[in-house]
């Protein structure tokens, strides 16, 4: 249950700590670091060790991908309560998509291709199911290459 006056990177801390993210990103691999941008804060990383996300106050050292997030986005975001990745995944991707750039979700990948397959994200997606998948199907997204293609636009 949120407060409101927990901070979002508290709320952040609590969301990746639940059982449902911490199956959602089982695919990753160790030593993986991502860096989460908030308003008016210091970088933060999303990282895993010993087969657990977590994120740490500090500034990741090489990430694999940046995401930058409005303190609306993370409340809408942190709000959902379900145990289906997929549900989360859905909500993800239209944090992406929309225009406000409180709420928006910005997102940019540092690492090619074969990183993306060998440090685990790509087996993410298919842990979402039918459910994601019939969603990025609406969005334009209808084959794998779609979607490798829409993340090859991310990089930077």
């Amino acid at each position: 249950m949120t407060h409101p006056a927990q901070s979002e990177s508290e709320l952040l801390k609590i969301f990746f700590d639940s059982d449902v993210c911490q199956r959602a990103t089982q695919p990753l691999k160790n030593g993986i670091e991502i860096a989460i941008h908030l308003p008016d804060h210091s970088p933060f990383t999303l990282s895993k060790t010993q087969g657990k996300i977590s994120i740490q106050e500090n500034t990741p050292k090489a990430p694999d991908m940046s995401f930058w997030i409005g303190n609306k986005g993370v409340r809408e975001l942190t709000a959902l309560k379900t145990e289906d990745i997929g549900a989360i995944g859905i909500t993800i991707i239209k944090l992406m998509l929309v225009e406000d750039p409180d709420l928006r979700l910005k997102s940019k990948v540092h690492i090619g291709t074969f990183q993306l397959i060998t440090h685990g994200y790509l087996s993410v997606l298919p842990l979402g199911g039918t459910t994601v998948m019939k969603f990025l199907a609406t969005k334009g997204f209808s084959s794998i290459g779609k979607i490798k293609d829409a993340i090859s636009h991310l990089r930077g």
